[in-house]
């Protein structure tokens, strides 16, 4: 298996890669479809190129759920920004006379930058953890795997056993030491002064 450990660079490339595009196309699709208009090629690369440098930096370990969460919102709100200053619609807004009031990030629109992130970075979440599952999976080997998959996750042993003597130990001398080991448990027995 080449790349066995998700620490590995080209790994962490393509796990960036991801994250990118998955920021990337939901930001500038809804970016269209809110009425902001096309986003230049250009754009949407230099979003895409800085939005993986940061995945890439945090794809050195496994990620917790609030990293992806916090990232992923954080990442929407800078692509919104990039994107509403640079959209094609900008120049079209000017020369109706109108202002574009979509480069503000407004409440409606940060509560759907908010929702979509984490929808997104929930998605990635999950999507990391299968990844960083089945790479533990390979490195263990398949005929671990499949010992575990089939039941016997672990073999039986036995436990050895070992007398170890006691210092001051007797030996079992009958029925008496029994008997005066048993405690009785219950009320006390009234008796009955005559």
């Amino acid at each position: 298996m080449m790349f066995v450990s998700p620490r590995h660079p080209v790994l962490r490339v393509l796990r960036a890669l991801v994250f990118a595009t998955v920021c990337v196309v939901i930001s500038a699709g809804g970016h269209a479809f809110a009425g902001g208009g096309s986003v230049p090629p250009g754009v949407l690369g230099a979003g895409a190129l800085v939005a993986m440098v940061l995945a890439y930096a945090l794809s050195g370990h496994e990620p917790r759920m609030e990293v992806l969460l916090t990232t992923s919102i954080g990442t929407q709100a800078l692509l919104h920004e990039l994107f509403a200053r640079t959209a094609t619609s900008g120049a079209e807004h000017l020369a109706h006379g109108t202002h574009p009031d979509h480069g503000h990030l407004g409440i409606g629109m940060a509560l759907v930058h908010l929702v979509i992130g984490t929808i997104s970075g929930w998605w990635l979440h999950r999507g990391e953890v299968a990844i960083w599952l089945l790479l533990r999976l390979l490195a263990m080997g398949p005929v671990t795997v499949l010992r575990r998959l089939l039941g016997g996750a672990t073999p039986v042993t036995t436990p050895v056993q070992q007398v170890s003597p006691i210092a001051g130990a007797r030996a079992y001398r009958g029925r008496r030491e029994i008997a005066s080991a048993i405690h009785r448990r219950g009320p006390p027995v009234s008796f009955l002064a005559g």
